[in-house]
């Protein structure tokens, strides 16, 4: 479990337990039986899944996206990346955005701005995370298997920009060596 910061920064896992709390959007191993996870409340929890043995997750919240998380990790791999899984995150229906964050957004992540712009419930401009993400994927020719749904409507987890909540929830991944 690495310390999120809402950049691109990778931890290598080398060891059971290594770089546990250590500062990083991106872990990534090898290793079998090896759990890697994420804190997230609305940012987007993404496991990449390598073509051999290598899997990692993600914590892609919007700073990240904008410095190109996606991009980070994916060169992070030592072999093709060929699967990718979208956990619960903020939808566009939550989530309030402006236009100037969302050009960043949209550069990090190689979208057109339109592409990944959306109207909250309420009508205000918004942040489709989910599109933003799937645009950083296509660029390497991955697209997300999606579970779960909205953090801030839809999803039992937390909510930072709905509800104040200052618990987070955690996806982890793991590859069983048996």
């Amino acid at each position: 479990m690495t310390d999120q910061r809402h950049g691109r920064d990778v931890v290598r896992v080398t060891a059971p337990g290594d770089g546990d709390g250590a500062t990083g959007d991106i872990a990534i191993t090898g290793l079998d039986d090896v759990v890697l996870g994420c804190w997230v409340g609305d940012c987007a929890p993404i496991v990449l899944i390598g073509a051999d043995r290598q899997f990692a997750v993600v914590h892609a919240g919007w700073r990240g996206l904008a410095s190109g998380v996606v991009d980070a990790a994916v060169a992070a791999f030592d072999e093709p990346v060929v699967g990718a899984v979208l956990g619960p995150t903020i939808g566009a229906c939550c989530y309030e955005f402006g236009d100037h964050d969302l050009v960043a957004v949209a550069a990090g992540t190689h979208a057109d701005p339109e592409a990944i712009r959306g109207r909250t419930t309420s009508g205000a401009p918004a942040l489709d995370v989910e599109a933003a993400v799937r645009s950083a994927l296509a660029v390497h020719e991955l697209s997300a298997d999606v579970l779960a749904g909205c953090t801030g409507c839809t999803f039992d987890g937390f909510s930072h920009r709905v509800r104040r909540d200052a618990e987070r929830h955690v996806v982890a991944a793991w590859r069983n060596g048996a």
